[in-house]
C-alpha cells in the first residue's frame, strides 16, 4: 500500500513537469514557495502629441490717442498793413496792401510815382519837393500836415483825401478830382486848380491866394473864411 502511494505521487510530480513547460513555468519542487519574479520595465509608451491650433484673440481695440489741435490763424489778425490806413484794410487783399506799400516806397525813394495806386496811404506830416504823382490815385489817402512843394497832381484821384492843413505852394493839381476833398485850413497859394472838382470838398479857412481856379466845380463847398484867389476872405 505504502508503494502505491509513493507510485502515485511519482506519476503525479512526473505529470506536472510535463505540464510546466507548457505554460511557460520552471519546474519547482512540490511544496515550494514560487520565487516572486521581477517584471521586466517596458519602455513607456510615447503618445504623439497632436498639435492644437492657437486660439484666436480677438483684436483689443485702443481708443486713439488724441491729437493737439493743429494752431489755426485767428481771425481778427491784422493784415500787415504798412502805410495802408486799418479803416481801409478790409476794402484791400494782402497782395493789393503790398502793392500799395511798395508804390509808397517808390514815391519816397524817387519823389515820383505817376498812375500809382495810392489809395488810403497814410503820409502825415511828410515833405515832398517836386513830386511828380500824375495820373495816380490817392482817394481816401491822409496827407494832413504834409508839405507837398511845386508838385504835380494833374488828373490824380484824390477824392476824399484828407489834406487839412497841408502845404501846396505853386502845385500843379489841374482837372484833379478833389470831390468831398478835407481842404481845412489848407495852403494851396499859387496853385493850378483849373477845371478841378472841388464839389462837396471842404476848403474853410483854406488859402486860395493867386490860385488859378478857371473852370474848377466849386459847388457845395464849404468855403468859410477862405482866402479867395484876389485875396478876399470870405
Amino acid at each position: 500500500m505504502k508503494k502505491l502511494t509513493i507510485l502515485s505521487i511519482a506519476l503525479l510530480i512526473f505529470a506536472a513537469t510535463l505540464e510546466y513547460p507548457k505554460l511557460g513555468l520552471q519546474p519547482q519542487a512540490i511544496g515550494q514557495t514560487p520565487t516572486p519574479q521581477t517584471p521586466t520595465p517596458q519602455p513607456p509608451i510615447i503618445q504623439p502629441q497632436i498639435p492644437q491650433p492657437p486660439t484666436l484673440q480677438p483684436p483689443t481695440t485702443q481708443p486713439p490717442t488724441p491729437q493737439p489741435p493743429t494752431p489755426q490763424p485767428k481771425a481778427e489778425d491784422p493784415k500787415k498793413l504798412g502805410y495802408v490806413s486799418p479803416e481801409f484794410a478790409e476794402r484791400f487783399s494782402q497782395q493789393q496792401i503790398d502793392q500799395i506799400n511798395a508804390n509808397v516806397e517808390t514815391l519816397l525813394l524817387t519823389q515820383s510815382c505817376a498812375r500809382c495806386d495810392l489809395r488810403a496811404i497814410k503820409l502825415v506830416n511828410i515833405r515832398l519837393k517836386n513830386a511828380i504823382v500824375t495820373g495816380a490815385d490817392l482817394s481816401d489817402a491822409s496827407l494832413s500836415g504834409s508839405t507837398f512843394e511845386i508838385s504835380d497832381f494833374v488828373n490824380t484821384n484824390m477824392a476824399r483825401t484828407d489834406l487839412s492843413g497841408a502845404q501846396l505852394i505853386g502845385a500843379r493839381i489841374s482837372n484833379t478830382n478833389l470831390r468831398k476833398a478835407n481842404l481845412t485850413g489848407t495852403n494851396l497859394d499859387g496853385a493850378d486848380l483849373r477845371f478841378s472838382d472841388l464839389r462837396d470838398a471842404n476848403l474853410s479857412n483854406a488859402n486860395l491866394r493867386n490860385a488859378n481856379i478857371d473852370g474848377a466845380s466849386i459847388d457845395r463847398a464849404s468855403m468859410a473864411g477862405t482866402t479867395m484867389p484876389d485875396g478876399r476872405k470870405n
